[in-house]
């Protein structure tokens, strides 16, 4: 169990105003709580409903001719989304803090809020200590994984040239019932892609694409090469410091594509911050690490409760997605050998 010592923190003398201008700029963003669709959550769980009617009918009624009866079929789809408690304690010691001369607390909340914000993405995006309450894996509660299990993820080959690589981020429609690219595999399940969200680093590889004849195919307005802002019409935004690149895999993609409006996040609780000066922290088996009022130590308490889920008929109820159902997420990743 750890705890901010003396030595921690040893040398920090930051005047105030530019403590505060440091704090402004430190925490990361978390790709998750910027694009999928937020939902408040009022219980611990929340049952998303929809009604699907189909084999409805309609017919031509010639004048004088007698109109014909229908009964639709309706049936419910439902979505459960479950919240997960991500937690974290900060124990200090309180001459540790009296003696430092800025609010170390506030200076680390910052760095709080980017962990949070990390872990979230880690497991929504990449399935990475997923939380069991969201559900089983391949039920709709982490992109990329689940898009390979659907078949919607998409390698590059050994040696792909530019056009195969910009091929496999569109699709070529040379098979139509079995789609050769992300567009294309999105389009196929009749969703409408909102964002590409790709890895930084894949910025040069994009910047540097060249045709048959040796022509940059994304160039400025001076004709050298430049990083474009969307991709087939569909605006790309890159997950850079500030967007978490501390969370992205690159060996698991390139990039994602997507429609954004089928993730769904809920927020049972969002970050909270609670100081102690009094009580016990424990460790796994119960026995005490730190008693805060016998070591005169004060200790800060963060917690938030969030839920995950991607809306997609194939994963309704719980079901198990599996290889060609429709799915609102495709990828495209680098070659794995």
């Amino acid at each position: 169990m750890a705890k901010v010592a003396r030595s921690d923190v040893a040398g920090i003398v930051v005047p105030t105003p530019v403590s505060d201008a440091i704090l402004k700029g430190v925490a990361d963003a978390s790709i998750i709580q910027r694009l999928a669709k937020s939902r408040p959550m009022t219980t611990n769980a929340e049952t998303l409903r929809e009604a699907e009617v189909t084999g409805a009918n309609a017919y031509w009624v010639g004048e004088g001719q007698r109109k014909q009866t229908d009964a639709p079929t309706m049936a419910q789809l439902a979505w459960t989304i479950t919240s997960a408690e991500v937690a974290v304690i900060i124990p200090i010691d309180e001459n540790v803090a009296d003696d430092a001369e800025v609010d170390l607390f506030e200076l680390y909340k910052p760095a709080i809020e980017t962990a949070v914000a990390n872990k979230l993405d880690n497991a929504a995006l990449f399935g990475q200590d997923r939380p069991l309450a969201w559900g089983a894996a391949n039920t709709g509660v982490s992109i990329v994984p689940e898009s390979d299990t659907v078949g919607s993820n998409f390698e590059e080959l050994v040696g792909q040239t530019d056009q195969g690589l910009l091929d496999l981020i569109s699709g070529t429609g040379a098979t139509p019932a079995t789609p050769d690219g992300a567009l294309e595999a999105l389009e196929a399940d009749l969703y409408d892609p909102s964002r590409i969200v790709a890895y930084n680093r894949f910025k040069s590889r994009l910047r540097n694409l060249k045709d048959a004849d040796g022509r940059y195919f994304f160039q400025g307005s001076n004709g050298l090469p430049t990083v474009p802002s969307e991709l087939f019409g569909i605006d790309i935004e890159f997950a850079s410091h500030e967007k978490s690149t501390n969370v992205w895999d690159a060996d698991a993609a390139h990039l994602i594509m997507g429609d954004w409006d089928q993730a769904i996040l809920g927020t049972r609780q969002g970050l909270t911050y609670k100081a102690f000066d009094q009580g016990v922290i424990t460790d796994g088996a119960g026995n005490v690490l730190y008693s805060l009022m016998e070591q005169d130590m004060v200790a800060l308490r963060v917690v938030a409760r969030f839920g995950f889920k991607i809306i997609c008929d194939d994963s309704a109820d719980g079901d198990t997605l599996a290889s060609g159902n429709d799915y609102p997420f495709a990828v495209v990743r680098p070659y794995t050998a």
